[in-house]
């Protein structure tokens, strides 16, 4: 899988020993749950050798899971997507869950997804959560043909999520300066021009953008900015789930639905709050970092 930097490449400690851990994705284990929804559907091997389940038959819908997680976190939404008529692929992203490998990075999880994605033929649409919904976008802006987008909870750039784990790890200064030269070196290519809100208005789809207000890990206007670029997006803000529990709201799931069967979300999104549009979404987002500066 991942190409380029390994242990003996890399700098000196401490800052080799950072560079691990930040490529290199926990393994979540399947529990007994996962088993059992996994049983119940179909295992398939995708694109460049992604571990994948096949819930339904209809029109597809690819899952792309969040970082240190894997295909069978979205239950929640197999049977109500499956008995709207939609097939559902839920995969194991690169050195997650079933998958080969033991390093990754975002590009690669794109990839892979476009990948998946000339394998199955076109798409009703691509879902994805945190990590998995810019993997998302980046297989969208590389071909992944999906007539429909969803991202939940997603970051709006490449480089600050980077920010965020430096500030988490607690890297900074000229080693946070380091760190973000490496990880663009390693992954190939400027991070900036994997910013989903550079790759958003190239981008035709509706899209549907759900973030919750109270997330702990990628902070709302990361989602208020990325609908602001995409010209075609609806945001939906919800409150009281979080980061993850967005994965089990009902609310969140309804509209998910409805949106990939084509339906439009409404004024009043069941999750509570009005739904908004791009430039809604522009307006708030301006605000936001007009507050923050």
């Amino acid at each position: 899988m991942m190409q380029g930097w390994t242990d003996a490449e890399g700098p000196s400690d401490p800052l080799r020993e950072e560079l691990a851990r930040f490529f290199t994705p926990r393994r979540v284990p399947a529990t007994a749950r996962d088993r059992a929804l996994r049983d119940r559907g179909r295992s398939v091997t995708l694109g460049e050798g992604l571990i994948a389940t096949v819930w339904g038959d209809g029109p597809a819908v690819l899952m792309a899971h969040g970082w240190e997680s894997r295909g069978t976190h979205w239950g929640s939404f197999i049977d109500p997507l499956t008995e709207a008529g939609f097939r559902v692929i839920a995969t194991d992203g690169p050195a997650h869950g079933d998958s080969p490998g033991a390093r990754t990075h975002i590009l690669e999880c794109g990839l892979a997804l476009a990948a998946v994605g000339r394998d199955l033929g076109g798409l009703a649409g691509v879902v994805g959560h945190s990590w998995g919904a810019a993997a998302a976008v980046i297989a969208a802006s590389r071909g992944l043909q999906a007539e429909r987008v969803v991202l939940l909870g997603g970051p709006a750039t490449l480089r600050g999520v980077v920010s965020r784990w430096c500030r988490r790890r607690e890297i900074t200064g000229v080693e946070e300066s380091r760190f973000h030269s490496i990880v663009e070196e390693i992954v190939g290519v400027p991070l900036d021009s994997l910013d989903i809100t550079r790759l958003a208005p190239r981008l035709a789809q509706p899209a549907l953008i759900v973030h919750d207000r109270g997330d702990e890990e990628i902070p709302v206007e990361e989602g208020m900015a990325v609908a602001a670029t995409w010209p075609t997006s609806k945001l939906l803000l919800t409150e009281r789930y979080g980061h993850r529990r967005l994965l089990l709201a009902k609310e969140v799931i309804a509209e998910v639905v409805d949106f990939l069967g084509g339906d439009p979300v409404g004024t009043e999104g069941r999750a509570g709050r009005p739904e908004q549009t791009a430039n809604d979404a522009a307006s708030r987002a301006a605000a936001a970092r007009e507050r923050d500066s």
